[in-house]
């Protein structure tokens, strides 16, 4: 009967291996999450990233916890050094990406496409001057980005003729 129930419900699951919670939820805490060679190997490459302050990539199968893994890597962040954003919705067009971005930095979202770029690029240059705090966008699913928005997010790095990092990209995908 313990086998039908195990098989049949995530609570008979919990009950045959003693456990209190699923150990495969999507919820699971970051530091509840495991972490074995390779997870570090990538978590320390990402801090690296952080540090040095740029573009990115992070590519890998599907399924393979690169969203986990980017959970773990903004969990890590020195407090009030970074400022992370997280855009899920990919497949959009360029007005509506800028309206995206403004809105996981808390400004309008209203307006023109220019006016849209302008606002961003001022509060990401005023985040990392006046308030020391380097911006970190996290693009997930960056593979289905349009070549028009991968030429927007070039000149969205452009910072005093292109000598300054002031906003870092990080694509998932």
């Amino acid at each position: 009967m313990s086998e039908t129930v195990f098989h049949n419900s995530l609570q008979g699951m919990l009950s045959y291996f003693s456990l209190q919670k699923d150990p495969f939820g999507r919820d699971i805490e970051t530091s509840q999450l495991l972490h074995l060679p390779l997870i570090n190997e990538a978590l320390v490459n990402l801090e690296f990233f952080c540090e040095r302050r740029g573009i990115g990539i992070l590519t890998g199968k599907s399924g393979s916890g690169k969203s986990c893994l980017l959970r773990l890597l903004v969990s890590g962040l020195p407090a009030g050094m970074f400022r992370p954003v997280y855009l899920c919705h990919s497949s959009v067009s360029v007005g509506e990406f800028y309206g995206h971005v403004a809105t996981a930095f808390n400004l309008p979202a209203r307006g023109r496409k220019a006016s849209l770029f302008r606002s961003i690029k001022e509060y990401v240059y005023q985040l990392q001057h006046t308030e020391k705090i380097h911006p970190l966008l996290i693009i997930d699913e960056a593979h289905v980005l349009s070549n028009d928005i991968l030429m927007e997010l070039r000149q969205l790095l452009n910072f005093q003729y292109d000598s300054e990092t002031c906003l870092s990209i990080l694509k998932n995908g």
